[in-house]
């Protein structure tokens, strides 16, 4: 049996943090679907402003998948116990130039600088503002069984 893991955020803005990410990761919108009138109001929404909502929104970062939507019922906590790793195997130029783009803006902080941290794979990471940790790397992760 296989399936497909996504990454599941949720944001007080969805929308907002979709062009976060484009400007700051030159992530790619694939899909964005606001609230509907109906669901907005069983929410206890206003409905003049459905358009910078999010039920369901779909990004890309360096061609990987991620879902988002607005945290409609409470207000979202940004969590340390899960990460996003995004690795470009050996294209290490790939990795280091998201790395190096992501690291130019004060909107994250920097808490691996992009280097080798084996012999085989380099390895950054920083913290976006939304308190998500990315781990941008090439190379061998682990030993192939």
């Amino acid at each position: 049996m296989t399936a497909q893991i996504y990454p599941y955020l949720t944001f007080e803005n969805a929308k907002e943090a979709m062009d976060y990410y484009v400007q700051n990761f030159d992530a790619e919108i694939v899909y964005h679907q606001p609230l509907s009138e109906e669901q907005a109001e069983n929410l206890g929404l206003d409905i003049d402003s459905l358009s910078t909502t999010t039920f369901r929104g779909i990004f890309q970062v360096a061609g990987q998948k991620l879902i988002c939507a607005d945290a409609t019922m409470t207000n979202p906590q940004p969590s340390s116990i899960v990460s996003i790793m995004i690795n470009f195997g050996e294209d290490e130029a790939g990795a280091k130039q998201l790395f190096n783009k992501v690291a130019s803006s004060d909107e994250q902080r920097v808490t691996i600088p992009f280097g080798n941290q084996t012999a085989d794979n380099q390895l950054g990471q920083v913290v976006d503002k939304y308190g998500i940790t990315w781990l941008i790397c090439s190379g061998k992760l682990m030993q192939e069984d």
